[in-house]
């Protein structure tokens, strides 16, 4: 059997869902679903049933589909912050995916943490310990599920917004105000189905801390605190507001001369040990090319964070 858990707020079938995430047609699904072998939060469903975030879907084990989806461990460098029986915590470079998709199979971060330790199976055959996300050009701290255990007390926490996560993001122009908290409601954008949408009678609620933490000349290093969990949250955010993250094609402006990447950086997550029950926080240093543009408007300063 496996488990998949829907993290996504677009409102899509589950037969067409699981045909993306499977890769098998739609009336393979629609069959799988009448004989019994796929189920939603242990219940039967039809396959128009609309997903919906945090769903658990179990597939039970049929012929074929798991030799066509099987992810390979792959040697490769992982920079590893934290590591017990329970959870491994993961600095993640730039330029890496977090784990694969139907049509990208190879080369991610989960592919090479495969390779070098077991994880929870749940979420298999592409997202197995997977508790979150990190978008492919966003660098930073993440962490994954090693067994069972572990990966529904991470979900549950992250359900319940008891993990804190902060975020470095070095934006264009000079953000006006020293603290601020924005709150509206996001959306899957009708035109783009790979972006979100703010809207403010419909939606998900999106709730960010920002904070100035430098100016330098018309760029902003500011530090940010995502208290909700959207997709793009921090992203949309900044962009809605008039300062879009530097190099941030999707919702900003092409690459700039500072960075080759989106300068959008995870510092620091705190979250509660599955099992010790600790409250527990991992922190990574500012990568290489966020330094860069800092000590070029601040040369005798070593900036450290």
């Amino acid at each position: 059997m496996d488990v998949i858990k829907y993290e996504s707020e677009e409102k899509i079938r589950i037969d067409k869902f699981l045909k993306q995430e499977l890769s098998i047609s739609r009336e393979k699904v629609k069959k799988l679903i009448e004989e019994n072998k796929i189920s939603v939060n242990e219940r039967k469903v039809e396959p128009s049933y609309i997903l919906k975030k945090n769903d658990v879907i179990k597939i039970y084990a049929f012929e074929g589909w798991k030799d066509e989806n099987i992810i390979k461990p792959e040697k490769g460098e992982i920079d590893i912050v934290y590591e017990d029986d329970d959870i491994i915590v993961i600095n993640k470079p730039s330029g890496i995916i977090t784990h694969p998709t139907p049509k990208i199979k190879s080369g991610t971060l989960l592919n090479y943490l495969i390779y070098h330790t077991k994880l929870s199976n749940i979420g298999a055959p592409y997202r197995m310990g997977v508790v979150h996300r990190l978008d492919k050009e966003t660098s930073g701290v993440i962490v994954f599920a090693k067994n069972d255990f572990s990966y529904w007390s991470l979900i549950e926490q992250f359900k319940n917004r008891t993990i804190k996560k902060e975020y470095y993001a070095i934006v264009e122009g000079k953000f006006p105000e020293k603290k601020k908290i924005v709150e509206f409601k996001v959306s899957p954008d009708k035109e783009n189905p790979t972006k979100k949408k703010v809207h403010f009678l419909k939606g998900k609620n999106a709730l960010t801390e920002i904070e100035v933490e430098k100016y330098m000349d018309d760029l902003t290093l500011l530090k940010i605190k995502p208290i909700t969990g959207r997709t793009h949250q921090i992203r949309l955010t900044l962009s809605y507001l008039g300062y879009p993250v530097l190099g941030d094609e999707k919702y900003g402006r092409k690459k700039t001369e500072f960075i080759n990447r989106l300068a959008l950086h995870s510092y620091s997550l705190n979250l509660i040990h599955p099992k010790t029950k600790q409250n527990v926080e991992f922190c990574v240093p500012l990568p290489e090319d966020f330094k860069k543009i800092l000590t070029k408007f601040n040369e005798e300063e070593k900036w450290k964070i």
